[in-house]
């Protein structure tokens, strides 16, 4: 199977991370084709190791030097900092990513939010940090997920999604990414799947990131 998904992790000196999702627009082999020119930019930017709202303005730029007719994409680039704890987000048109912290481990919607790269010659994002602590965690997810439907056309839904990660919460990121395309798959069984699913989740624990994949 093909389709327009990506992810990416992408190692920085001094113990950090960079981390991709995105999610290209149309299906098949054309949005197969795009996703992998966006991965090879933002390869090819990695090296000056930029930061998120950065790499999302860099990648604009190089796709609209190249622009396809009816092409773009989003994506969330995030910048993990191992040593310091500190993860910087930058969207450009993904669901808001969630965000559990604290002692009584709140689900927070961040509010990231930008354009679609690959639409305008110029645009600008913005950056959010977050000072993590061990136990808490970031879960990353493509539309797919959300908008899967079940017999009845009903959506999956954000509501759903943060259902299953507070059962999830005090477990692995693995357990969040593999319980997200069970309760996903369960909830349209009986439906050709609508869109690509991705999730990236990343769990602080100890002094160490645990980032878990799944596509």
């Amino acid at each position: 199977a093909i389709g327009g998904d990506l992810y990416d992790f992408i190692p920085y000196s001094m113990s950090r991370l960079g981390i991709v999702i995105g999610d290209v627009s149309g299906k098949g082999a054309p949005a197969a084709i795009y996703a992998a020119l966006v991965s090879g930019i933002i390869r090819s930017h990695a090296p000056i190791e930029p930061g998120p709202a950065e790499m999302l303005s860099a990648v604009n730029l190089s796709l609209a030097e190249r622009r396809i007719e009816a092409q773009f994409v989003s994506i969330i680039y995030a910048l993990w900092d191992d040593e310091h704890r500190i993860l910087t987000v930058a969207n450009s048109g993904l669901p808001r990513p969630i965000y559990v912290h604290g002692k009584e481990e709140v689900l927070e919607a961040v509010e990231a939010t930008g354009l679609p790269l690959g639409l305008f010659d110029e645009a600008e994002y913005d950056e959010f940090k977050f000072r993590m602590k061990p136990g808490d965690m970031f879960v990353f997810f493509s539309d797919g997920i959300l908008d899967a439907r079940n017999r009845k056309g009903e959506l999956f839904g954000r509501g759903r999604v943060e259902t299953v990660i507070a059962e999830c919460h005090e477990k692995s990121a693995n357990c969040v990414v593999d319980s997200l395309f069970k309760a996903a798959a369960e909830h349209s069984a009986g439906v050709e799947t609508f869109d690509d699913q991705t999730v990236v989740a990343i769990r602080v624990r100890g002094g160490a990131h645990t980032p878990h994949k799944k596509k």
